[in-house]
């Protein structure tokens, strides 16, 4: 076997030949059709939204479950009245509210609760204080069961017992 000293040399490319691109990439639309759309331009940066709202729904939350609450606790010492049913046994009981004050709590409880609810709902929506809203939803939320357990117990153990 001979070897072969000469080692072919590398192949240069063409300088005239430069690639092509297809004929669909420069192609104009048809006449009548919609343009080439641009792509679309970068938003602004958004300021970030204050948690303002966030904040005055749990804030309205808070009271709205104090004052519940505190209202409960004076419904069932002072306001309700225990009475037998009226089979005369001794079965069970029938709470009776003082039927004023248990309204105006009924009534204010349920506007500021609504009013602290839907808040803390937008609150939590529109990222306005999202974490503050998450806590006035669920104060919102248990202010009347907590209110009507405090209210029923106090009132089966202090209430005033009247028979008939």
């Amino acid at each position: 076997m001979t070897e072969n000293p000469e080692t072919p040399a590398p192949v240069q490319p063409d300088a005239s030949f430069a690639p092509v691109e297809p004929g669909w990439a420069n192609a104009q639309p048809p006449a009548g059709a919609f343009p080439a759309q641009n792509p679309a331009p970068t938003p602004a940066p958004v300021a970030p939204k204050s948690p303002r709202l966030g904040r005055v729904a749990m804030i309205m939350a808070i009271c709205v479950i104090s004052v519940s609450v505190l209202a409960s606790v004076l419904q069932g010492l002072f306001g309700t009245t225990l009475r037998t049913y009226s089979t005369g046994s001794s079965a069970g009981f029938n709470l009776n509210p003082d039927q004023g004050g248990f309204g105006i709590q009924m009534l204010l409880g349920s506007v500021f609760g609504i009013w602290a609810l839907t808040q803390g709902i937008v609150a939590v929506a529109q990222n306005r204080g999202r974490r503050n809203g998450i806590v006035a939803i669920v104060l919102a939320g248990a202010a009347p069961i907590v209110s009507l357990i405090v209210w029923m117990a106090l009132g089966f153990a202090f209430g005033h017992h009247v028979q008939g």
